[in-house]
């Protein structure tokens, strides 16, 4: 080989990429000669010899677009599926709803009913029919608005109580889960999308199921439930019926959470600076990589609390401490 590089070096330039583009082609034959000779010898498909396309892309790291900026220390972020709405809640200033298109322009803004210094908007999330449903978390409430931002209403406790924390928020196409902080209660409610109250599990505590201080909840494509439990540092999944299957340790703070349509699960970790991402198809919760570094620079996180995606790929990070949304892509 070293001999093969002094040889390319000497030649004219001319040749110099002749030699490069046979070198190349004789690289490629090698290659599919290799894989030609190994299915000849196990006669398994081809498709179980060569690494499958959704493998392949699910390794792959996304890279930083633009940041969007005139947001006050940015707590949480939701975004519509084709990515011409993003839903921003902001946790400094007069603590507004702020609403984006996919360019980072503001198209409007909004508040909960409360008056600036009680306001505490934290986490949205937009349901099927496109209402946006925002966590008040001194208010003990989950407020309910149209895309325009018009109060439509509130959602009830469970059934038979009187108070509750709501915070993290997260839908699939008949369900809505929430996490709540009720001191001694901390637990995942879920709901139809009318609005009625259908099961919980989960308690406050740092045993195995329990939770201390859970915030965000995502789905999976078989109905597996994850919850980043924030303070005990942990990611844990269960079953659709709340029953444990486990869980990953070595979070500095985890919080928000989304997967994509890959099947790629995004965990904030907030301490952390950084972002990491997890396969839930092939194996729940299998690392695949991570992105993100602490700083003010492009990129660079300075407190993260939550992400969003949209079904282009894009991805949607509350950087709260920088003031900004920054926006990734594949």
């Amino acid at each position: 080989m070293r001999q093969l590089l002094r040889f390319i070096t000497q030649v004219n330039s001319s040749m110099r990429w002749r030699v490069i583009a046979l070198v190349v082609l004789v690289v490629l034959l090698t290659g599919v000669g290799g894989v030609w000779a190994y299915y000849l010898r196990t006669r398994k498909p081809l498709p179980e010899v060569l690494p499958p396309a959704p493998v392949i892309a699910q390794a792959l790291k996304p890279h930083y677009l633009f940041s969007i900026y005139g947001v006050d220390q940015p707590i949480g972020v939701a975004v519509t599926p084709r990515g011409d709405r993003i839903y921003v809640t902001e946790s400094g200033g007069e603590r507004l709803i702020k609403v984006f298109d996919r360019d980072g322009n503001l198209l409007i803004s909004f508040k909960t009913p409360e008056e600036n210094l009680g306001r505490a908007p934290v986490y949205p999330a937009v349901g099927p029919d496109g209402r946006v449903y925002i966590s008040e978390r001194r208010y003990h409430t989950v407020y309910i608005y149209d895309a325009e931002g018009n109060l439509q209403g509130e959602l009830s406790p469970p059934t038979g109580e009187d108070f509750w924390s709501p915070l993290g928020l997260t839908f699939t196409d008949d369900r809505l889960y929430i996490t709540d902080v009720t001191k001694d209660e901390h637990r995942i409610l879920i709901y139809d999308l009318d609005g009625t109250f259908q099961m919980a599990f989960g308690k406050e505590g740092k045993k195995p199921g329990e939770f201390w201080f859970p915030n965000a909840v995502e789905v999976d494509q078989q109905g597996r439930i994850y919850v980043s439990d924030s303070n005990n540092g942990r990611v844990q999944v269960f079953d659709a019926q709340g029953q444990l299957l486990l869980a990953v340790r070595g979070f500095n703070l985890p919080r928000g959470m989304a997967i994509d349509s890959m099947g790629r699960l995004y965990v904030v970790d907030t301490v952390g600076q950084v972002v990491r991402v997890y396969d839930t198809i092939n194996e729940p919760l299998r690392p695949l990589f991570e992105f993100g570094d602490f700083g003010i620079s492009d990129g660079e996180f300075n407190y993260p609390n939550d992400i969003a995606v949209d079904l282009t790929g894009r991805l949607y990070i509350a950087d709260r401490e920088n003031n900004r949304i920054q926006v990734w892509s594949y």
